[in-house]
């Protein structure tokens, strides 16, 4: 290891001051001087008492030495700054909000957080002086207070993401708050992710902080995805070695920390890096998950492995969704949604129970859609009416009205396979119910989204029923939809509509070619 430069410039110094006394000892005295005041500095060099006095004599020997002396002088020492991801500040800048930390008396803690994320070029930090508190995690009335009031403290400050927690003995127990409230897409954080960090936020825990709050922000618009695409690929880099093997030093749940966060970084990762390198990223994410299943105590409780099979489920799903093969990865997902079912408690985590059910229905959708397997549906069906003991119309209006549209969705095509227009007639029920709620003002673009499932859900019931009239309002729902898609450039929903549209009309027309022969058959039995 290489010498500290502070500690050769203290034995320069000392040798220069044993110099002056050796040539003060022989020169008259003088009167002494005031001594000036010593440097301020965290590991100022220790000058020996007995040399301290003929030192003092020596300074009146002349300039020459006291210019050789404040050569040497030790500089003072600076805190030591994190390590900054190798990356150039480019494009545009993510505001971060700090939040003061509870347990934090002295403030000295969310100080040295908020200088950790200042050092980033792509952050703009301020401080904000709410403690934001969370004791446990299996209050609902806690976790839901403490989760909208840091999604607004987001949102009034027209921030990317608020960092908040709490500081102990042990060190920091931070969480992550954007302004929506996606606890059902891969690698979200919210309340439950908790990023355990030691006191003192080194060059590993500083990268690991930086890295989840990079994955964590949401992407307002096109430039801000390209800074992620940018900066994600280094930061997830350089903290794999620490998720891969935490420091001994950090006590168990720090370690489990670690790893459950570099999972959403590398989650993250596999979806900004080139697409060779995805499923690589995809597959460290779930083995850094299962590393932090592995390391929960028996004594932690159960909902904590049913997170972590919330999380290994969204990413199998992810992964499933850019496979050319996506059954086998949809199969792996369902049963970590089902565990995850059974893990969490429903009347102490209901939020996180009903997200896991909502996955779960729309694993189930999907595999049938790709093996036809209609036993598939009516489960499907049954996990995302579950979720209605949770999401309620008058209080969640929106996340009910999304889960509203999956039963639709399901029931079109569960229906579809039946022959069933009595299921069709519900999916119908059900997208007028959700366009109760959704607004072509509010959200075009689930509304367009609705309207294409009504519109789609009409044209079957029409065809399983040989012709009961609906198509008329089927095309005015595909139409409807087909416009909102391409007036906002959604390239895909636009194909999938105009196909959808181009099979009523054909319908349509074939269906007035008929009406044009059969009255004469009706209306002349003899002409047979």
């Amino acid at each position: 290891m290489a010498d500290d430069p502070n500690d050769r410039r203290a034995e320069l110094q000392r040798r220069a001051r044993d110099l002056a006394a050796m040539r003060g000892a022989a020169s008259k005295p003088a009167q002494a001087e005031p001594e000036a005041p010593a440097a301020e500095s965290e590991a100022p060099a220790a000058v020996p008492a007995a040399a301290a006095a003929p030192a003092a004599d020596g300074a009146r020997s002349g300039g020459l030495l006291e210019l050789l002396v404040s050569l040497f002088k030790p500089k003072p020492a600076q805190p030591p700054q994190p390590v900054p991801v190798p990356v150039a500040a480019e494009g545009p800048s993510f505001t971060i909000l700090v939040a003061a930390l509870s347990g934090d008396a002295d403030g000295q803690a969310a100080t040295q957080l908020n200088q950790v994320l200042n050092a980033r070029p792509a952050f703009k930090v301020k401080a904000v002086p709410r403690v934001y508190q969370l004791d446990r995690l299996d209050d609902p009335a806690l976790v839901a207070g403490v989760s909208l009031n840091t999604r607004h403290a987001v949102a009034e400050e027209d921030a990317d993401l608020l960092v908040w927690g709490e500081f102990g003995k042990d060190g920091y127990r931070l969480r992550l708050a954007t302004a929506s409230n996606d606890d059902e897409r891969a690698a979200s954080f919210g309340t439950t992710t908790r990023i355990e960090l030691p006191a003192e936020l080194g060059e590993g825990p500083s990268n690991l902080l930086y890295a989840a709050c990079l994955a964590a922000v949401e992407v307002p618009t096109e430039a801000h995805r390209n800074s992620i695409r940018r900066l994600m690929p280094a930061a997830a880099a350089q903290v794999e070695s620490l998720a891969a093997k935490p420091p001994v030093q950090m006590s168990m749940g720090q370690q489990r920390s670690c790893q459950l966060v570099f999972g959403h970084v590398a989650t993250i990762n596999a979806m900004v890096v080139p697409a060779e390198e995805t499923n690589l990223w995809f597959d460290k994410a779930i083995n850094a998950y299962r590393q932090a299943q592995r390391r929960l105590a028996r004594t932690d409780p159960t909902w904590e492995t049913g997170l972590i099979h919330k999380h290994i489920g969204a990413v199998l799903s992810a992964k499933a969704e850019r496979s050319k093969d996506p059954a086998p990865l949809l199969e792996e997902a369902i049963k970590e949604w089902r565990q995850a079912v059974e893990c969490l408690p429903r009347a102490l985590m209901p939020q996180e129970w009903a997200s896991a059910q909502v996955r779960l229905g729309v694993a189930l959708y999907r595999l049938d859609l790709k093996t036809g397997q209609t036993e598939l549906l009516r489960e499907s069906v049954q996990a995302l009416q579950a979720t209605l003991q949770v999401y309620s119309r008058t209080e969640t209006p929106q996340r009910w009205a999304e889960v509203m549209h999956n039963i639709a969705q399901v029931l079109e095509v569960y229906g579809d396979q039946l022959k069933s227009t009595e299921v069709l007639k519900r999916s119908i029920d059900a997208c007028h119910s959700v366009l109760e709620i959704r607004t072509r003002e509010r959200g075009p673009l689930a509304w367009a989204a609705t309207q294409n499932t009504l519109g789609s859900a009409l044209f079957l019931l029409d065809r399983h029923s040989t012709g009961a009239g609906h198509l008329t309002e089927a095309e005015q729902a595909l139409a409807a939809a087909l416009e909102v898609f391409q007036n906002h450039g959604a390239k895909g929903p636009a194909k999938v509509a105009a196909k959808n549209l181009g099979h009523v009309r054909k319908l349509a027309e074939t269906r007035k070619t008929r009406q044009v022969i059969e009255p004469h058959w009706l209306d002349d039995p003899d002409s047979k």
